[in-house]
């Protein structure tokens, strides 16, 4: 049987929808798994989600409130949505102490560190020094900067090496890393690109590698659904 893989959905304010870009679906199915929508609601039994579910994946999507993480809003700060915030980070706290199995891709890496009481970047380009051009303008499958990769951690495991070239689309970003987590990936300015945890399967990313899926980034999916299996 396919393990089943919940995936975190958005919600759209102006007309009452849920939405979800289908490449989480695509690389979920061409993983070797299935997949389920979790929909942020604020009468969602957590428990009950996570037990329907063999992994979890955080997907990408608007800032998180800083609020959360005890800093007030800077002028550059994005969109946010309170009603994601809140579930998202009940289901990755939860997700945590189970240890099940989680991917956490851009904004969802930013929700993983800030479960774990971390902080993060509210705006890149205004807040680090000399940094990259993150929120890229390019085709999204098409990688834009490099990520270097600690030697024996989850990632390089993944990869099979300690660089990689990703795409890019975040003005957001790790700051102080949260509780339990430790950071594999970098890139070129400084910027912390990979967390993991204990567990499993742990890893969080801030490139979107559902989008680059003719490329080695198919394996970060493998390995998930493989830690289940």
């Amino acid at each position: 049987m396919k393990p089943v893989i919940g995936i975190t959905s958005s919600f759209n304010w102006t007309d009452h929808s849920y939405t979800l870009p289908d490449s989480y679906i695509q690389a979920v199915e061409r993983a070797g798994g299935n997949s389920i929508l979790l929909p942020p609601t604020m009468q969602a039994d957590i428990e009950r989600h996570l037990e329907l579910v063999d992994g979890l994946m955080l997907t990408g999507g608007v800032d998180v409130d800083p609020n959360i993480y005890n800093e007030g809003p800077i002028p550059k700060m994005g969109q946010i949505d309170p009603l994601r915030d809140a579930y998202e980070l009940k289901i990755t706290k939860l997700a945590l102490k189970l240890k099940k199995p989680m991917l956490a891709i851009c904004r969802g890496c930013q929700v993983l560190n800030v479960a774990a009481e971390g902080t993060l970047w509210q705006d890149i380009n205004s807040q680090v020094k000399e940094s990259l051009k993150h929120s890229g303008q390019a085709p999204t499958f098409y990688p834009t900067h490099s990520v270097k990769i600690a030697p024996g951690s989850k990632l390089n495991a993944i990869y099979g090496t300690d660089l990689i070239y990703v795409n890019s689309f975040h003005h957001q970003g790790v700051k102080d890393i949260g509780k339990g987590l430790k950071a594999t990936a970098w890139s070129e300015d400084g910027l912390i690109e990979g967390l993991e945890g204990s567990g499993a399967f742990t890893v969080g990313v801030q490139w979107h590698p559902e989008r680059m899926l003719d490329s080695e980034q198919l394996k970060i999916f493998k390995t998930l659904i493989q830690s289940i299996v």
